[in-house]
């Protein structure tokens, strides 16, 4: 039985309360979204993964198991330069509807309804510890832009836009935050520089700015005013 089936719709008129689920914002925020997915503990390493799953009769060995078999690339953690929060809150979805109890505040989808793996779930639903909330309250977030506004070139007008966001490996031109992993998105966003693009938002929205370690970085500037410079030929400087 699927995770709608098992769980009817029935909101209580609480607070919507940050939780670790994760919140769709601008583009190049992934790793933080990934992050949020932890729990409420400020200033404390996030707990393994596999231990915020339990079904009776299973051990911690089987839950592990369960997590991979679901889609998790790690048991233990998230991996954020793999992981897209669509992927993740695909195999959060897939442990439920294994019979799996989820003992943090809240899945991904009750704060990100819009990812595509969350179209069926309930809205205010939190399958977690939180309570179930008004879904009112979530349609009270500001819109974002398509991401191909925010992206600009003197010669290319929306459509050259779009058609270079795609060929630099965007996964769509609207809102790629949720369906792509961190690195990936990272590498499109290079692209897009090197192709002479500027990003409208500051350079701290760009991913290998905000986080240089992913592999798609590696080599790149990041202390220029526009973020990340490709590397210097052989002894230039």
């Amino acid at each position: 039985m699927s995770t709608i089936a098992r769980h009817g719709h029935n909101p209580r008129d609480v607070a919507l309360m940050p939780g670790p689920g994760f919140r769709l914002a601008a583009a190049g925020l992934s790793l933080g979204l990934l992050a949020a997915c932890s729990s409420g503990r400020p200033l404390q390493p996030a707990p393994p993964l596999y231990i915020l799953w339990e079904r009776p009769g299973v051990n911690e060995q089987g839950v592990r198991d369960a997590m991979l078999a679901c889609g998790y690339s790690n048991a233990a953690h998230v991996d954020y330069g793999r992981t897209s929060p669509n992927d993740y809150a695909r195999a959060q979805l897939c442990m439920l509807d294994q019979g799996y109890t989820y003992k943090e505040r809240r899945i991904i989808c009750a704060d990100a309804p819009e990812l595509p793996a969350c179209a069926q779930v309930p809205r205010g639903k939190t399958f977690g510890t939180d309570p179930d909330f008004d879904p009112a309250l979530l349609d009270r977030r500001a819109a974002r832009p398509p991401a191909y506004t925010l992206w600009s070139r003197p010669d290319a007008d929306s459509d050259g836009v779009k058609r270079a966001m795609l060929a630099c490996g965007y996964a769509t031109v609207v809102e790629p935050v949720g369906v792509m992993a961190p690195n990936d998105m990272a590498a499109a966003q290079l692209c897009m520089l090197d192709q002479r693009f500027t990003y409208a938002l500051p350079p701290q929205g760009l991913l290998c700015k905000s986080s240089p370690a992913l592999p798609s970085c590696r080599g790149r500037r990041n202390d220029v005013p526009d973020c990340c410079a490709a590397p210097n030929a052989a002894g230039q400087r």
